[in-house]
């Protein structure tokens, strides 16, 4: 009967142990339970394009430059690409690091004249003095000349007093020029262009 009787003993021992495990694995998984009621949901997300490796002014995307991530919509910026065909082609109007998301402020578009006088566009020019458009600062306003002949006292003023949008780095051994993204009117666009076919542009900057 004593043997029978630490029997029953170890028996009522090892089920108050596996109780109270039972009782703390109840409680625990209660708390984890609330924990989980009480955590705020997941925030919504959004499609956002971004560079998939640095990228310098002027380049035109293709569909290597840039992919499609998901971000926090509240943390997505204003105006940022959702789909990577939509940036394919287009010119970046300034410098963008890997994984910087590319909004319409970061390429040549009418987002880029947004603000100034209505009819105006968003057209890239290359100056042949670098140093010179190191001194220039968005929102300056130039006047751009091309050259007509080897003189170099003898050329055209292409455009007179076009805002300076924007300016793409430069960079410090640049020899072939730099670039100037410049709000102006159509035909001025079209003049700029036919001048910088006929050689290089200078430009000189309005008080």
């Amino acid at each position: 009967m004593a043997d029978l009787s630490d029997i029953v003993t170890k028996i009522r021992r090892t089920l108050r142990r596996q109780r109270r495990w039972t009782v703390a694995l109840c409680a625990a998984l209660a708390v984890f339970s609330v924990t989980q009621a009480l955590a705020p949901p997941d925030p919504p997300t959004t499609s956002v394009v971004v560079a998939s490796r640095d990228l310098p002014a002027g380049q035109v995307l293709g569909p290597d430059d840039v992919r499609v991530v998901r971000l926090p919509r509240d943390l997505a910026p204003k105006g940022v690409a959702a789909s990577a065909e939509v940036l394919v082609s287009r010119t970046l109007a300034s410098p963008v690091r890997k994984g910087e998301p590319i909004s319409d402020r970061r390429v040549v578009g009418d987002a880029l004249v947004a603000g100034y006088a209505a009819g105006l566009v968003a057209t890239p020019v290359r100056i042949d003095d670098a140093e010179v458009v190191s001194l220039l600062r968005v929102g300056d306003h130039i006047d751009v000349y091309a050259a007509v002949s080897d003189d170099v006292d003898d050329a055209r003023r292409v455009v007179t007093d076009a805002a300076v949008v924007t300016l793409p780095q430069v960079a410090e051994d640049a020899r072939d020029g730099a670039l100037v993204v410049l709000a102006v009117t159509p035909g001025d666009a079209a003049s700029l262009a036919q001048g910088s076919a006929a050689g290089p542009l200078s430009i000189s900057l309005r008080g």
